[in-house]
């Protein structure tokens, strides 16, 4: 589930990068790059199609952020099979000194 909403997070993210590019620019800009000065889907009838596809990608965007903490937090919370048995280093670096005190050179 965890890469899954990672995938869905770069891939809006990019389209969200390249619809704002790809939009008609106020004073020039990128839009304008290679058009010069016209806008890739005529004289500005797809500004009201821009702004939905962008405000839909940027709901999308949030929406994949905050599935990814809540993910990152769940998974943070829960501890490994490992983890739950082992020692921690500190306790094992004193283990292994008091071990090698204790043996006869």
């Amino acid at each position: 589930m965890y890469g899954v909403l990672i995938f869905l997070h770069l891939l809006v993210s990019i389209l969200l990068v390249l619809v704002v590019l790809i939009q008609q620019p106020q004073k020039g800009g990128l839009g304008t790059l290679l058009g010069g000065g016209e806008s890739i889907f005529g004289g500005g009838g797809a500004a009201p199609f821009m702004t939905k596809v962008t405000t839909a990608l940027a709901v999308a965007f949030m929406l994949t952020s905050l599935g990814l903490v809540l993910l990152s937090a769940q998974r943070a919370r829960v501890p490994t099979r490992t983890s739950q048995f082992s020692a921690p280093p500190a306790l094992v670096a004193t283990a292994n000194l008091e071990h090698n005190r204790c043996m006869p050179s």
